[in-house]
């Protein structure tokens, strides 16, 4: 569904399953104008429900109810505010995680394993003997392909 601001007109996508039958509170990622609105095809629900409050005012010509501030305090602990950010046209985003963040993570944790057996290579000489030979050859392999890729970038 497409909701434009009261206040600067800008539009943004949402969907639908975000906004409840009883409307939302809705704030604009662009001018940070506060709201509460209720879909069109929702809003005879919440009349036929009426406000308990007087200081409520339904508008159905913009399908907007107009709130009190004390009310919009209240709202946005009982509701999640949703905060519009810069993109208007389509605010889903890829939580997906690709292979090259995996990587990422698997070569900074093989470095921080690296310096954290350097670190206590004395202590744990009693487990493995020949720690210092492996430490010797693993940051000779290191060299050497760092050495391959620079030879490979040139």
């Amino acid at each position: 569904m497409i909701i434009s601001c009261e206040k600067c007109n800008k539009n943004f996508e949402i969907s639908d399953n975000l906004i409840p039958d009883e409307g939302r509170l809705l704030e604009c990622g662009s001018c940070s104008y506060q709201w509460h609105f209720i879909p069109k095809d929702r809003i005879k629900l919440v009349n036929e429900v009426k406000n308990e409050d007087s200081s409520i005012n339904v508008d159905s010509s913009t399908n907007v109810k107009k709130i009190s501030k004390k009310q919009k305090t209240k709202k946005k602990i009982n509701n999640k505010n949703i905060d519009f950010s810069s993109t208007h046209s389509s605010t889903t985003k890829n939580n997906s995680v690709g292979f090259l963040s995996y990587l990422l993570v698997i070569i900074i944790s093989f470095i921080a394993l690296i310096i954290l057996i350097d670190t206590f290579k004395t202590s744990i000489k009693s487990f493995v003997p020949g720690i210092d030979f492996y430490l010797s050859s693993l940051y000779e392999s290191l060299r050497d392909i760092i050495l391959f890729l620079k030879d490979l970038i040139k």
